[in-house]
C-alpha cells in the first residue's frame, strides 16, 4: 500500500478517535409533583371564568345493555352516572358540594313536606320544564314513573324494593303526594334523587321494548343524540334547559373495553376524561422518563376513595357454598397480599364492611380473614370436605368439590387474580374452571342464579347505603340478592335498621350487621375501589364525588389557552 496512502489513513483513525461523538438532544426529564402522584387535583381546575363550546368526551369501559334506569337487565353503575344528571334528572340531587355530608338540594322538585311518621311526602314541582322532546313536564309523568316501577310485571324489581307499599298520586298539575305503608330511612333520598323521572307518553308499552330503553328523553341540560353501537353515545347541549346552560357543546361517551386499546387512544389524546385506569398503568405512567411526558404534562389525575366495593359471590345454591365453614375456609385461601402487590398495586384498600369505607357504618374491631391454607384446610374437614378416594380432589357424600368461576373476559383484573386462585385452591384439592361471559349476558346469568361462583362491586352514589336489596332473603328472587345469602340475623338487622331514623341507633345496627354478614361470608369481601382517572389539562370545573362529577359544570379552556401542567 502507497506510504501516503497507509499514512492518511491512520491520521483519520486518530482523528475519529479522538472526536467525541455528537450528542443527540434529549427531552428532560420529568418528574412528577407529591399531588400528581397522590391523584389530587391542582386548584386552578375550579378556577376562571367558564366559556362556552367544544366537546368533552369520556373514555368509560363498558356498553350499557340500554339506558333505561329503571330497568333491572339495564342498571348499571357507570351507565347511571352518565345518564342521570345530564339526560334524565330527579326530583333532587344530592349536593356535590357538601361532601361527606351530601345533602339533598332540590331538582324538579321546587320543594316537599316530610310527615312527621315519615309516611307522606307532599311534593311541589318546579313549572315551566320541558321534556327533550318538547312534552311539559308536570305530576303525571312522576306518577307514571313510579306507577311503571310499581307495576310487579316489569323488570323493576332492583328499584321497586325502595318503595314497599307505596302510592303515588297526583293531586294537581304540579303537585305529587307519596305515602307508604312502610317507612324507611332511606325513603326521602330513595323517593326523591334516586328515581330519574321520565315522560309519560315514553312509558306507554311493552317496558321491555320501549324506545327510551336506547333513546332516552329527559329534562337534563344535555339531549340524547344517538347510540352508535359498540362506540359511542353522543349527546348535544339542551338550549332550551330549564336551569343553568352547560357550557360544552357536546359529550361524547367512547365505549373501550380492551384496556390495552384504551390506554393507546388515551395516550393519543383522545379522550378528555379517562375513567378506570388500571392500577399497572397508574403506576407505570408515575416514572419521570420522557416517555410519560404525555401523562405528566398533558393530565390532571384522580385518586377518590367511592363507596364502592368488589367481591367474590359463592351461589349457596351449590352445595359447595351451603355451609359458612366453607365459605371462611375459601376467605383463608385468598391470597390477599400478593393480590395487592401484583395485581391492585397497593392503590385498592382491603376492606370487610359492605359500608361507605369512613363511616361510622363499618366496625373497625372487624378483622379481615389472613390467607392461611392450612386452618382453610381444618375448616373445610370439619365441614366434611376430604379427599375419601385418594385422587387429589375433595369430595363429600361421593361429589368432588369442583366448581366453575363465571368471568368478564374485560376484566384485566379478573384475567390475573383467577389463575392465582385456581392455583390456591388446587393445593388444598378444589378444582375451580373458569367460564367467560361477556357483559351481554353476565349479570343476566347472576339474577338467574347461573353460576357456581362470580365477581362483581357494588357501588353507591349515596353516603348512606341501604343493605336490604343485596343481603335480606327475600331479595333472592327478582333483587339483587345473587348468592341466595339466607340469614334470619341478618334479615332481622336489615329490617330493624330500615326502620330506625336515628344516626346514631342505625350506625351501632349497621356495625352488627357487618359483624354478622362478614363471619357468614355469603362474599369473599376484596377491596375498596377508587376512581382511578385523569383529565386533560385544559378542562375545568370538575370535580370527584360520591355523585360522580357533574357535567353540567365542565367547561374547556380554547385551545390557545391550554396550559401545560407543571409536574
Amino acid at each position: 500500500m502507497n506510504r501516503r496512502l497507509l499514512l492518511a489513513l491512520l491520521l483519520a483513525l486518530t482523528a475519529c478517535k479522538d472526536k467525541k461523538p455528537a450528542q443527540l438532544p434529549t427531552a428532560p426529564a420529568l418528574k412528577p409533583s407529591l399531588a400528581w402522584i397522590k391523584g389530587e387535583l391542582p386548584p386552578e381546575v375550579l378556577q376562571g371564568t367558564p366559556v362556552s363550546g367544544g366537546t368533552f368526551t369520556v373514555r368509560v369501559p363498558t356498553e350499557p345493555l340500554g339506558l333505561n334506569r329503571l330497568h333491572d337487565q339495564q342498571v348499571e353503575g357507570m351507565m347511571a352516572r352518565y345518564t342521570v344528571g345530564s339526560i334524565y334528572e330527579t326530583l333532587a340531587e344530592l349536593d356535590r358540594q357538601t361532601h361527606p355530608r351530601y345533602t339533598l338540594k332540590p331538582l324538579l322538585a321546587e320543594s316537599w313536606e316530610e310527615s312527621a311518621d315519615h309516611l307522606t311526602f307532599t311534593i311541589k314541582l318546579r313549572k315551566g320544564v320541558k321534556f327533550h322532546n318538547g312534552e311539559k313536564f308536570g305530576s303525571k309523568d312522576v306518577k307514571a314513573t313510579f306507577d311503571a316501577i310499581l307495576l310487579p310485571t316489569n323488570l323493576t324489581n332492583s328499584i321497586r324494593s325502595n318503595f314497599p307499599e307505596l302510592t303515588v298520586t297526583a293531586t294537581d298539575e304540579y303537585t305529587v303526594v307519596m305515602t307508604t305503608k312502610k317507612a324507611h330511612f332511606m325513603h326521602r333520598n330513595n323517593l326523591l334523587s334516586a328515581v330519574p323521572i321520565f315522560p309519560a307518553s315514553a312509558l306507554k308499552g311493552d317496558f321491555n321494548t320501549l324506545p327510551i330503553n336506547r333513546a332516552p328523553i329527559g329534562t337534563g341540560p344535555f339531549r340524547f343524540v344517538s347510540w352508535e353501537t359498540g362506540k359511542s353515545l353522543t349527546y348535544l347541549r339542551n338550549d332550551e334547559y330549564w336551569g343553568p346552560k352547560a357550557y360544552v357543546d357536546k359529550v361524547v361517551i367512547r365505549f373501550v373495553k380492551d384496556e390495552t386499546v384504551a390506554t393507546q387512544l388515551w395516550e393519543r389524546g383522545e379522550f378528555d376524561l379517562m375513567t378506570r385506569i388500571q392500577p399497572s398503568v397508574w403506576r407505570s405512567i408515575e416514572a419521570p422518563t420522557p416517555g410519560n411526558a404525555w401523562a405528566i404534562t398533558g393530565y390532571h389525575r384522580i385518586n377518590f376513595v367511592e363507596n364502592y366495593y368488589s367481591w367474590i359471590g359463592w351461589n349457596q345454591e351449590r352445595p359447595f357454598f351451603a355451609d359458612p365453614r366453607v365459605r371462611r375456609a375459601l376467605a383463608m385461601l385468598y391470597p390477599g397480599e400478593k393480590v395487592a402487590k401484583n395485581i391492585d398495586m397497593d392503590l385498592e384498600l382491603p376492606t370487610t364492611c359492605p359500608y361507605y369505607r369512613p363511616s361510622a357504618s363499618c366496625d373497625p374491631q372487624v378483622k379481615p380473614i389472613g390467607y392461611d391454607p392450612t386452618a382453610a384446610i381444618a375448616l373445610l374437614r370439619s365441614a366434611g370436605w376430604e379427599d375419601h378416594n385418594g385422587d387429589g380432589v375433595l369430595d363429600k357424600d361421593g361429589a368432588p368439590f369442583k366448581f366453575t368461576f363465571l368471568a368478564n373476559p374485560h376484566s384485566v383484573k379478573l384475567s390475573k387474580l383467577a389463575p392465582l386462585l385456581q392455583e390456591e385452591f388446587k393445593k388444598v384439592g378444589i378444582e375451580m374452571d373458569v367460564e367467560k361471559v361477556d357483559a351481554a349476558q353476565y349479570v343476566g346469568r347472576l339474577r338467574a342464579h347461573s353460576f357456581d361462583a362470580a365477581s362483581l362491586g357494588w357501588n353507591n352514589n349515596d353516603l348512606n347505603t341501604d343493605q336490604f336489596q343485596v343481603y335480606h332473603s327475600s331479595q333472592k328472587t327478582g333483587g339483587s340478592n345473587f348468592v341466595s345469602y339466607d340469614s334470619k340475623a341478618a334479615d332481622a338487622l336489615l329490617e330493624q335498621i330500615r326502620d330506625t331514623f336515628d344516626d346514631e341507633e342505625r350506625h351501632a345496627l349497621e356495625r352488627k350487621l357487618h359483624q354478622v354478614i362478614y363471619e357468614d361470608q355469603p362474599y369473599t369481601f376484596l377491596t375498596n375501589r377508587p376512581q382511578l382517572d385523569a383529565i386533560k389539562t385544559h378542562v375545568r370545573g370538575i370535580h370527584p364525588s360520591l355523585a360522580w362529577y357533574d357535567l353540567r359544570k365542565v367547561w374547556l379552556l380554547p385551545p390557545n389557552a391550554t396550559p401545560v401542567a407543571v409536574p
